[in-house]
C-alpha cells in the first residue's frame, strides 16, 4: 500500500489551491466531455456561449452548485513495480561493493606496482558487474517511463452560479473553482565509478597486507540521479456572458465571452536519489511555491437547433504566463543534471480550440455527444493533453428514477491513455462520474489501472 500513500502525498503536496483543469475534467464532463447540454450545470463552464442554450427550454432559469464538484485522479508510468526497483537501486548505491581477494589478485596482482592503475582497473570492473549494470538499467527506465501524477479539482460552494433571463438579454455565469496537480519524474545520471573514487580504499587495502575482501563504499556523488516533482496550485474565478445573436426557424446562433482571473502557485522540488530517505519522503516540503496572478479570455459560439447542437470555442486567447521557483543545487556535480535544474522555467496557458457536437431527442432527455480538442496543450507540469470524447446519456425528469451516462475518453497527445467513463445522477441533484483507465500496471505486486478519475457533486436547478 505504500505506493498508494505516495500517490496521496503527491496530490496533497500541491492541494492548497483554487481553473477548469485540462488534467481533471470537472463533474459530469468527465463522461460527457466538454460538450454543452442542459443536463448539468458544469456544461455552462465549457463553451462560453453555452449559457444561452437554456432559452431553448425556458425563458428564465437559475442554477447553482451546492457543492458542484470534488474530484481526484492519478496516472502511473508504464513500468511494472518501477518504484520498488528504484528503492532497491538506491539501497545498492548507498551500500558497499565487496571485492574478493581472488578478484583483486586477478585484476591487480598480489602487490601492484602502480596502485593508481589498479584502482582504475577495479573501478572499471565494478562498473561492469551485475549490481551496478542493473542500477543503470533501472535509472534509464526510470527517466524514460517512470512518472507518477496525482491531481485534485473542485468548486467553491454554490459555484458555478448561472442566471439566465430574457429580461437581462442573456445568461450570466459566475464560477470559482480550484485544482492542483503534481508530477513526479526522474533525471538519470548513470553510475560510472572512477579510479579516484576508490583509490584511498585500495591504498589502505594493500597497506594492510592485501588479504581478505575489500569493501568499497560508493561516494555520495557517484550519481546525481534526481527525483523531480513539479507541482501546481491553480485558483480561477471566471465571469461569462452569452446571448443569442441570430434566430431563424432552423435554430439560433449564440455567442459568449468569459474573463478569468488566475492565481497560480508553481513549485519544483529536486531530491537526489542518494542520501534521500525513499521516494515517499520527497513530498514533505510544500512551501516552495512561486505565486503569481494573471488573466485569461475565452470566446465561443454555438448553433442550437431543436434536436442538435454544434459549437466551438477558444480558451486563454491571450496566453497568460506564470513562473516556477528556482531549485536548490547543493550537492550536485553532474553538469547535465545541473543544467537541467537551472533552466528558467515558466508555464504558459496556451490557447486551445475545442469542437463539440450533440444530438438530442425531442424531449432532450437523451443525448449522444462528441467532443474534440483541435490542438494539444500542456498542463502546468509539462504533460500534454488533447482530449477526444464520445458519450451517450439519459437525463431523468424524475426525482426517483436516476439519470445515467456512459462514454469513452482518450488523450490524443502525451501519454495517449484512454478511459471508459460512466456516471449516475441521483435525485436530480447528485452526480457521480468515474473514468477507468484501459491500461494497467503492477503496483506493490497488485494489478491496477494506470489511470483513474472520479468526480462527485451536488447541483440544483429551478
Amino acid at each position: 500500500m505504500k505506493r498508494w500513500l505516495t500517490l496521496s502525498a503527491l496530490t496533497l503536496a500541491c492541494a492548497n489551491a483554487y481553473a477548469t483543469p485540462v488534467y481533471q475534467p470537472l463533474g459530469p464532463n468527465l463522461t460527457y466531455g466538454s460538450v454543452t447540454n442542459n443536463q448539468t450545470i458544469i456544461s455552462n463552464i465549457t463553451n462560453p456561449a453555452g449559457g444561452a442554450a437554456v432559452f431553448t427550454k425556458e425563458d428564465s432559469q437559475y442554477r447553482f452548485g451546492i457543492l458542484s464538484n470534488l474530484g481526484f485522479g492519478y496516472e502511473f508510468g508504464d513500468v511494472e513495480n518501477l518504484y520498488d526497483q528504484i528503492d532497491a537501486a538506491q539501497t545498492t548505491l548507498e551500500g558497499s561493493q565487496s571485492l574478493t581477494q581472488t578478484e583483486i589478485i586477478n585484476i591487480c596482482g598480489a602487490a601492484p606496482s602502480d596502485v593508481n592503475a589498479c584502482a582504475n582497473s577495479l573501478a572499471s570492473y565494478l562498473n561492469g558487474r551485475p549490481e551496478l549494470t542493473s542500477v543503470n538499467n533501472v535509472l534509464a527506465t526510470a527517466q524514460q517511463d517512470g512518472y507518477a501524477r496525482g491531481f485534485f479539482a473542485g468548486h467553491v460552494p454554490i459555484m458555478p452560479l448561472v442566471i439566465s433571463n430574457k429580461a437581462l438579454g442573456g445568461s450570466f455565469v459566475l464560477d470559482a473553482n480550484f485544482s492542483a496537480v503534481a508530477n513526479m519524474t526522474f533525471l538519470a545520471d548513470p553510475v560510472a565509478l572512477q579510479g579516484s573514487d576508490i583509490l584511498a580504499a585500495v591504498q589502505a587495502y594493500y597497506t594492510g597486507g592485501g588479504t581478505g575482501a575489500l569493501n568499497v563504499d560508493l561516494p555520495a556523488d557517484v550519481s546525481d540521479t534526481t527525483l523531480l516533482v513539479k507541482g501546481a496550485a491553480v485558483a480561477e474565478v471566471g465571469f461569462g456572458y452569452s446571448r443569442t445573436m441570430l434566430q431563424v426557424d432552423a435554430g439560433q446562433l449564440a455567442a459568449g465571452i468569459r474573463a478569468k482571473y488566475y492565481k497560480v502557485g508553481l513549485s519544483r522540488v529536486a531530491t537526489r536519489l542518494i542520501g534521500s530517505t525513499g521516494t515517499e519522503n520527497t513530498f514533505d516540503s510544500n512551501d516552495s511555491y512561486e505565486y503569481s496572478t494573471g488573466f485569461g479570455l475565452d470566446f465561443g459560439g454555438l448553433w442550437i437547433a431543436k434536436n442538435y447542437r454544434v459549437g466551438a470555442w477558444v480558451d486563454n486567447i491571450n496566453k497568460p504566463t506564470f513562473d516556477y521557483n528556482g531549485v536548490d543545487l547543493t550537492g550536485y556535480t553532474d553538469p547535465a543534471i545541473i543544467a537541467e535544474l537551472q533552466k528558467s522555467e515558466s508555464y504558459e496557458m496556451k490557447s486551445q480550440l475545442h469542437l463539440e457536437g450533440a444530438v438530442f431527442t425531442e424531449s432532450q432527455n437523451w443525448v449522444i455527444a462528441v467532443g474534440l480538442d483541435a490542438n494539444a496543450v500542456e498542463d502546468p507540469t509539462g504533460a500534454e493533453y488533447k482530449w477526444a470524447t464520445i458519450s451517450a446519456g439519459y437525463a431523468t425528469d424524475s426525482w426517483w428514477i436516476p439519470g445515467f451516462r456512459v462514454g469513452y475518453r482518450a488523450n490524443m497527445a502525451g501519454t495517449e491513455l484512454s478511459y471508459m467513463t460512466g456516471g449516475l445522477t441521483l435525485f436530480k441533484t447528485v452526480n457521480l462520474d468515474l473514468a477507468y483507465g484501459l491500461d494497467s500496471v503492477e503496483v506493490d505486486g497488485e494489478k491496477a489501472p494506470r489511470s483513474f478519475m472520479m468526480n462527485l457533486g451536488f447541483e440544483l436547478t429551478f
